[in-house]
């Protein structure tokens, strides 16, 4: 690893945020001086987190359905950018009340576009990514246990079993690579490179906001590597060696956001191009042909964003001002929206990213 160097920018409030910044893109490990710029509107760090075990109501998010009994309980974590300049994650109830926040510093509001990720880790503790700035681990008082400053991060980090972190550059160039694995000292122990794969035509010649603009990484129980290639319109399994092992959604994926590998083999991610367009779709890899979707006339258009299928069989969608919880007949039995309007042009850079469901510890609705 080459050599960091340490830069150190004065912030508009006075402040000194002190973060290191590798010359070769790599990880940085855990620093204990990090300090995040504070919001002078907030008065102190501490008043950007804010906790609430018994859930409060909250002016910009509400709940209009929640069908008990048939949705799955637990919390939601989301990243909201509903306000541009306030961005922030929140953890909500069944009822949609907040149980947990996290402000993005003032200072560093303007990184959430695009793929403004976060997840709820085992121990409590949240992990999330700013797009174009850095992956950050926060405790639940909002204390940086962990970071890597990287300006090519985008859309999507997932913490490992092994610990170590699994991150997609999707501010690519060619020789870039799109999926780098990171230990908790900041050393890169695995990554995969696209150019190795796909340096020929129609592939060589494209380029949209980066070369692949990676947007999803998923590390698979067979230690294979789930990546997606938005702007090839497909997603590779990569094997631990590199080689591209398959490909899924040739055909069917257009620009598609997260896909996940269920447990029958199948994919399910948010299509965002024809055909079709804006919906969660579900594909089974052995035909190539979409076995189940959700979207257009059933809901109201969103930019589909995010997808995942939870333990009662239901799914959570997440779009541009709602996320909502559908049965697999289509029916949503649970929706959070947003009272702000996000006008269409805006999608891209504002509103809900992507949704999480956890289970709750006991018995329990959100009440």
């Amino acid at each position: 690893m080459r050599k960091c160097l340490l830069l150190i920018a004065l912030l508009v409030d006075g402040l000194f945020m002190v973060a290191a910044a590798c010359s070769n893109s790599a990880a940085v490990g855990p620093t204990e001086n990090y300090t995040w710029p504070q919001d002078p509107a907030a008065g102190s760090q501490k008043a950007a987190t804010v906790l609430h075990p018994a859930g409060m109501d909250d002016p910009g998010i509400y709940c209009d359905i929640y069908v008990q009994g048939r949705a799955f309980p637990g919390t939601t974590l989301l990243a909201d950018n509903h306000d541009a300049g306030k961005p922030r994650v929140i953890e909500v109830t069944m009822l949609g009340q907040v149980v947990w926040q996290y402000v993005v510093p003032v200072a560093l509001a303007r990184y959430t576009n695009p793929g403004f990720d976060a997840e709820k880790l085992p121990g409590g503790n949240v992990l999330f990514l700013l797009p174009r700035y850095g992956v950050f681990e926060v405790d639940r008082q909002g204390k940086v246990v962990w970071n890597c400053i990287d300006g090519r991060v985008s859309h999507d980090a997932d913490r490992l079993a092994n610990g170590n972190t699994l991150v997609a550059w999707g501010n690519d160039s060619k020789q870039d690579m799109q999926a780098r694995e990171i230990n908790p000292a900041g050393e890169v122990v695995w990554s995969w490179r696209a150019f190795d794969h796909f340096n020929y035509g129609p592939y060589k010649d494209i380029f949209d906001d980066g070369w692949t603009h990676c947007n999803a990484v998923e590390r698979l129980s067979n230690g294979n590597t789930l990546i997606s290639l938005r702007n090839f319109d497909f997603v590779v399994e990569a094997a631990p060696s590199g080689e591209v092992v398959r490909r899924y959604g040739e055909g069917i994926f257009g620009d598609q956001h997260d896909p996940e590998l269920l447990p029958d083999g199948h994919i399910l991610a948010a299509n965002h191009t024809p055909p079709p367009p804006n919906h969660a779709v579900e594909i089974d890899p052995a035909t190539n042909k979409i076995v189940w979707s959700f979207g257009g006339g059933q809901w109201v258009p969103q930019l589909a964003r995010d997808a995942d299928r939870l333990p009662n069989g239901n799914t959570l969608v997440c779009g541009t001002d709602q996320v909502v919880e559908v049965t697999p007949a289509g029916e949503i039995v649970w929706r959070l929206r947003l009272r702000d309007k996000i006008q269409r042009e805006e999608a891209p850079s504002r509103g809900f990213y992507k949704a999480e469901r956890y289970a709750y510890p006991a018995a329990g609705d959100g009440r």
